[in-house]
C-alpha cells in the first residue's frame, strides 16, 4: 500500500536514516512517524529519550470536527491531541502557540505538519540532548530541498 499524506492525498516520499524511515510530503513539507520512531530518531542522533514530555503520545485524543485527516498506514481518521510543556520547566525555546499533533487512534504513529517535530523537539530541556536531533532533521530537509 503506497502511503498517503493525510493533509494533501498524495503520495510520501520515504526518506531513509540509518534504520529509520520518515514518510514526507513533499507538497505541504508533513512528516509521518511510526510508531516508536520518534524514539528512535532521537536515539540514532543522541537525545535522551527518556524525558516525561514524551508521554503526551499516551493520549487518547479527540477526533476534529470537520474534513477527517485519514492515518496513512489505516486510514483510520487521526486524532488531535495537545501537547503542552512540563509545569515548571521551561523550554529551550517558547513556543508560539500551543502545540497540536494528529496521532491514529490504532496507535500506528504520529503526523507532524511542517516544522512542528522541531517545535516539539525544542520543548525539550537542552541537556536532553535533541538539539542535535532539530539539526539533523534542518540538514536533511535543506539538503532535500536543494
Amino acid at each position: 500500500m503506497i502511503r498517503v499524506c493525510p493533509k494533501c492525498d498524495v503520495p510520501l516520499f520515504i526518506l531513509h536514516f540509518k534504520d529509520i524511515e520518515i514518510d514526507f510530503c513533499n507538497h505541504c513539507q508533513g512528516l509521518w512517524l511510526d510508531a516508536d520512531e520518534l524514539e528512535a530518531l532521537m536515539q540514532q542522533t543522541g537525545a535522551s529519550t527518556h524525558d516525561p514530555l514524551l508521554k503526551f503520545q499516551q493520549q487518547s485524543g479527540i477526533q476534529p470536527n470537520g474534513r477527517p485527516h485519514l492515518c496513512p498506514r489505516c486510514d483510520a481518521a487521526l486524532h488531535e491531541i495537545q501537547v503542552s510543556e512540563m509545569e515548571g520547566r521551561a523550554p529551550a525555546r517558547p513556543l508560539p502557540a500551543p502545540l497540536t499533533l494528529d496521532k491514529c487512534p490504532r496507535g500506528h504513529g504520529l503526523w507532524f505538519d511542517a516544522d512542528e517535530l522541531q517545535q516539539l523537539l525544542s520543548m525539550f530541556p537542552t541537556e536532553t540532548g535533541t538539539g542535535r536531533t532539530i539539526d539533523y532533521l534542518n540538514e536533511l530537509f535543506t539538503t532535500k530541498s536543494n
